[in-house]
């Protein structure tokens, strides 16, 4: 967490240097398959370290990976009593030469990150080419994100949703201590970022927090928004990046089904902002990185000082970041026999 977080579409620092492990400490992580699955074509899990991995929950330990030394037991209670245990030298060994390689592949990461304003294309597929051609101004999801880590409190509680605009924003967080970060990780559930916050707020009622969702996720949840304004709630502040399609699907689409889309586009007619105004708490759409960083601004002012809610919906291209599993997904197989003039065209009514 040091130098970002570690799993898909996160930071790139955190997967080279564990990459060089001979020893991995897991704490309370069920060490899921988005944390440890190759990213930015690293296949960075070091796979000859011994791995030591603490949960309280013993049915965890060694699901996904084997391990030297299991113990169940709850991560702080544990982490103290390996410190106890430790001398005073311990770690010391070409320790400068450590926090060293730490900062200058963080500042090498880092820097890359600053330069990174769209999505690649693999070979063969043009899907974001055309995204931002189609729709040259507006923001990407990776000018979006920049945007918002310069506006967000480095005290602020923040929540994510599944989704690839979300997924994207792995890469940007950091935090300086702990619980800070509520993401719905192997569970996946659909509709998460939004009621996270609300609970967020209500257990850290001092502290700003600020929730993000895409808007296929958002709509799995928005029936919170006719509860989240009612007088006695805490005013919370929820990003919702609007690109008019479930991406995360459409990624696998563009990938291995030649654009064959089902199912994955977004009423182009439905406005978020307006939703949240009906909904009696504010309500905002942006369209550029100075309008994003100016609304969050004040909205994150707004929840602390006047305890008002709002909603910052914000209009992104369709560009699409890395897809979730890519070592689940082949192009499909040709079955014999089987011919496109065979179908019945559907009938309108």
């Amino acid at each position: 967490m040091s130098v970002g977080l570690l799993g898909y579409n996160g930071s790139k620092a955190a997967m080279e240097l564990i990459s060089k492990a001979d020893v991995v400490l897991a704490l309370g992580t069920r060490l899921n398959p988005f944390s440890t699955l190759p990213g930015y074509g690293i296949d960075y899990w070091p796979k000859a370290a011994r791995l030591i991995q603490v949960d309280i929950n013993g049915d965890r330990i060694g699901l996904t990976k084997k391990v030297a030394v299991g113990i169940a037991g709850d991560a702080k209670t544990v982490a103290e009593q390996i410190l106890a245990k430790l001398p005073e030298h311990a770690g010391q060994k070409n320790r400068g030469d450590r926090q060293n390689l730490i900062h200058t592949t963080r500042s090498a990461w880092l820097q890359q990150l600053s330069s990174m304003d769209h999505e690649d294309d693999d070979p063969g597929t043009s899907w974001n080419e055309r995204a931002r051609n189609r729709e040259p101004e507006k923001m990407s999801p990776r000018i979006a994100w920049r945007a918002i880590q310069s506006s967000l409190p480095k005290d602020a509680v923040i929540s994510s949703d599944i989704g690839n605009n979300c997924a994207i924003g792995n890469a940007y967080p950091t935090f300086e201590v702990g619980r800070k970060y509520l993401a719905p990780g192997l569970f996946g559930p659909c509709g998460y970022g939004f009621p996270a916050i609300i609970g967020a707020k209500i257990g850290n009622p001092g502290t700003p927090v600020v929730g993000f969702a895409g808007d296929g996720a958002f709509g799995i949840s928005m029936n919170e928004m006719t509860a989240c304004g009612r007088q006695h709630w805490p005013a919370i502040t929820m990003v919702i990046f609007r690109n008019y399609q479930w991406g995360a699907e459409k990624r696998n689409t563009t990938l291995w089904f030649d654009d064959n889309f089902v199912g994955t586009e977004l009423d182009l007619d439905v406005n978020y902002a307006r939703i949240a105004e009906a909904c009696g708490v504010k309500g905002v759409q942006v369209r550029s990185t100075s309008d994003l960083r100016e609304a969050l601004a004040e909205a994150i002012d707004a929840q602390m000082t006047r305890n008002e809610t709002t909603f910052i919906e914000v209009l992104l291209n369709q560009e699409l970041g890395e897809p979730f599993r890519r070592d689940a997904m082949k192009k499909p197989v040709v079955v014999a026999g089987i011919d496109p003039a065979d179908m019945c065209p559907q009938q309108p009514a």
